[in-house]
């Protein structure tokens, strides 16, 4: 058989796509949605918190569409006198089982959010003050633990602003929290996302997510309640993609001593979904497979019959499989600790592709949070980043990172809004790095300088990668989500990438035009052609012998005439020589040019 090319381009490629195994299994998420009167008053702005809840499902289900189709989503509402779950159990309603996502579900919420007073729904389901929160979370480990699906991740969002549901009966606050503490040895991960401005979570549901979490710490808080759909939404954001871990490793620090981290892409590039081939009868997918053949008998190559080559020295060396499997086993997974740097000696310029993101793994060795916890501090402190060897997963190329430290940081409402851990920055080998030889260039003034400073002040802005959507990206599927939710008119999407050159014009306001007239010369337009400068004709001047054409290397005009090679002159040749004989050409091409001079020579031009 022919030996087949070596080919490490595509896979590299596939690397920077995809550098880490996914951790295997799916997403499960519940929203737990309390269905009580008081979810129902409405506020200022005549909403009412279940409907809040309710919008913010809706949302975040057409954002899971988008970016994880694949994952389970349910709706449970708790505090309704109609009961309706297969459990039975009383006063909870399972609105939709934790399934996969599709159009039906979405438009059932549509249509629930249509109603103005909800009065359809409390027709139908009812409310009650009779229930018991440990049934409402026993429902959820029984949705999760009978899926027949793997799920890698398994979370509850509850929606509610009754502070304590339970403040007539201790026996029911006993079992809320005994059952929070069953959901955290199942890792069931519950988030609280409370409305109103009056909500105390001091009363009941602050032991309870702290006994589903684990953490007895005094200092362990919950933010603020929120009174806004977009700050509750942007709250559901959060804690909709805590847990997007792709994959979990080993960190060694030498002489045996390891701890256990996962690690997250916090940036990946979307793509617009390939398309998909459909059989123009059936309208099923159509699956399509590769198959090689040998090129002298026709037989079906098996894959550990073909070889790849590398060319050295003019001859082919050639490897089997297993032999290219070998090559690339330098190292086993994991993090290699190789030193320390101080954090001043990482520049900008050693960007090699986005960094990844690494948070304590207590499931693969126990205190790995404490030992983490230590490392992120004394890095912190004293201003330092430690300097590894990165191995993502078997066979994978070995890179050199370093860990940029970050530490926690909350809003004014005590919400998360950086997460402790390292950044993984990927940083250059020596074969990487090339040097670029510039031409020195005249440098700016100091008045030039400061008008530049002062227009960028001006034009500065807090600059949030989340507030910018791809607008090709958003063109697609709200085209989609319009098609498929029966949408009267499609939805518009505005361009944020598109200047906004009216109010930018209103910040700058004259010192555009400064920083410009310091910059230009005067009458330049920027962008513009340049215009001619005409020299103006002096005495001494008009003595001067006129240029002419430069035309020694075709002899004189009539010459090159007479021999039909007037088009192989160049135009500013011709110009030249018309103008000396008094002949206008502006504006005139260069086919028109060559006519003029066989019209001033009276020869006749050839065809």
């Amino acid at each position: 058989m022919d030996l087949k090319e070596w080919d490490d381009e595509a896979d590299s490629e596939n690397e920077d796509r995809e550098s880490y195994e996914p951790v295997g299994g799916r997403d499960g998420l519940i929203f737990l949605i309390d269905a009580t009167k008081p979810m129902f008053s409405k506020d200022e702005s005549s909403e009412s918190p279940f409907g809040i809840s309710l919008q913010c499902c809706k949302t975040t289900m057409l954002n899971k569409i988008v970016s994880s189709d694949r994952d389970l989503v349910g709706v449970i509402l708790f505090g309704t006198n109609k009961t309706s779950n297969v459990l039975n159990v009383p006063h909870v309603v399972v609105l939709q089982e934790l399934q996969e996502l599709n159009a039906e579900k979405i438009k059932q919420l549509l249509n629930m959010l249509k109603q103005q007073d909800f009065d359809d729904f409390t027709n139908k389901y009812g409310h009650s003050d009779d229930f018991a929160m440990s049934d409402a979370l026993w429902l959820c480990q029984s949705a999760f633990s009978s899926s027949q699906y793997k799920l890698s991740s398994k979370r509850i969002l509850l929606f509610t602003n009754t502070d304590n549901p339970h403040a007539g009966s201790q026996h029911k606050q006993y079992q809320a929290r005994s059952k929070a503490a069953d959901l955290g040895q199942v890792d069931v991960d519950v988030e609280l996302l409370h409305i109103g401005s009056n909500f105390d979570p001091l009363l009941f549901y602050k032991e309870l997510i702290q006994t589903v979490k684990g953490d007895d710490s005094d200092e362990w808080r919950l933010p603020n309640a929120s009174t806004r759909f977009e700050e509750l939404q942007a709250r559901v954001y959060r804690k909709d993609h805590k847990k997007r871990s792709v994959g979990r490793i080993l960190f060694s620090l030498g002489d045996g001593v390891k701890f256990g981290v996962s690690v997250y892409n916090l940036v990946r590039t979307m793509y617009v979904p390939k398309k998909v081939w459909l059989d123009r009868n059936t309208n099923e997918g159509v699956k399509t497979s590769v198959k090689k053949f040998d090129s002298r008998t026709g037989e079906i190559m098996l894959p550990s019959e073909l070889n790849k080559y590398q060319e050295f020295g003019f001859k082919k060396i050639t490897f089997r499989p297993d032999e290219v499997k070998n090559l690339r086993k330098l190292s086993g997974p994991g993090l290699k600790l190789l030193g320390f740097k101080p954090d001043s000696k990482i520049k900008v310029h050693h960007h090699l592709r986005p960094s990844s993101f690494i948070y304590p793994e207590e499931g693969l060795i126990q205190g790995s949070r404490k030992l983490f916890t230590a490392l992120l501090d004394r890095c912190v402190e004293r201003k330092v980043v430690p300097i590894c060897s990165f191995t993502p997963r078997t066979n994978a190329v070995p890179s050199l990172v370093a860990l940029l430290p970050q530490e926690e940081k909350l809003d004014d409402s005590n919400i998360q809004i950086l997460p402790p851990g390292f950044h993984v920055v990927y940083l250059p080998y020596a074969e990487d790095i090339r040097t670029l030889n510039t031409e020195s260039t005249a440098k700016a003034d100091e008045e030039q300088i400061s008008n530049a400073r002062a227009v960028v002040k001006k034009l500065r802005f807090p600059y949030k990668p989340y507030t910018f959507d791809n607008p090709k990206l958003q063109v697609h599927w709200r085209n989609i989500e319009a098609l498929v939710l029966d949408y009267d008119e499609r939805p518009e999407v505005k361009d944020v990438t598109v200047p906004d050159h009216e109010y930018m014009s209103s910040k700058l306001g004259s010192l555009a035009q400064e920083f410009l007239d310091s910059v230009y010369i005067d009458d330049y337009i920027p962008g513009g052609k340049p215009k001619t400068v005409r020299k103006r004709e002096t005495d001494t001047d008009s003595n001067k012998p006129k240029k002419v054409a430069k035309i020694a290397d075709f002899g004189d005009m009539n010459d090159i005439a007479s021999r039909g090679k007037v088009d192989t002159l160049k135009v500013p040749e011709l110009k030249t020589y018309l103008q000396n004989a008094g002949i206008k050409v502006t504006g005139l091409k260069k086919a028109e040019l060559v006519t003029k001079v066989y019209q001033h020579l009276g020869i006749d031009q050839p065809n």
